[in-house]
C-alpha cells in the first residue's frame, strides 16, 4: 500500500500491525522499550530494515538505529510519522515512550 506525504510516496508493508490504536502496555507489566517494540513487533514481522524504514519515514537511519538501541525515544514527530507509515495512532507510540519512562522513573524512586 503507498500513501502520498508531501510529494513523496510513502510506501507501507503488506500486513495489518498488531495492537493498533493507542492503548498502552498493562500496567502491572513491564513495558517493553518502544525501539524494541518497535523492531520485533513491526519491523521484524514484516521484513523491513533499518535503512528502509528511515527512508520511509524520511528520517536519518541513525535516528532509526538509536530508536531500536534504546538511546533515543519517541517525539512527538517520530510518533506521527511511525503512525502514518504503519496505519496506527501517533498517541499509540507516545503511550509505549510514556509507559517506558514512567516505569523507569518509579524503578528509580523505589531504589531511593
Amino acid at each position: 500500500m503507498t500513501t502520498k506525504t508531501g510529494g513523496d510516496t510513502m510506501s507501507r508493508p503488506p500486513f495489518s500491525p498488531p495492537l493498533r490504536g493507542g492503548l498502552p502496555p498493562s500496567p502491572g507489566r513491564r513495558p517493553l522499550r518502544p525501539g524494541h517494540f518497535l523492531e520485533s513487533r513491526f519491523m521484524r514481522p514484516a521484513g523491513i530494515t533499518q535503512d528502509a524504514l528511515a527512508r520511509a519515514l524520511g528520517v536519518s537511519r541513525r535516528r532509526v538505529n538509536e530508536l531500536i538501541r534504546g538511546r533515543r525515544g519517541i517525539t512527538p514527530d517520530t510518533g506521527v510519522r511511525l503512525a502514518r507509515y504503519f496505519g496506527t495512532d501517533p498517541r499509540f507510540w507516545i503511550a509505549l515512550q510514556v509507559a517506558w519512562e514512567t516505569h523507569a522513573a518509579m524503578a528509580r524512586l523505589r531504589r531511593d
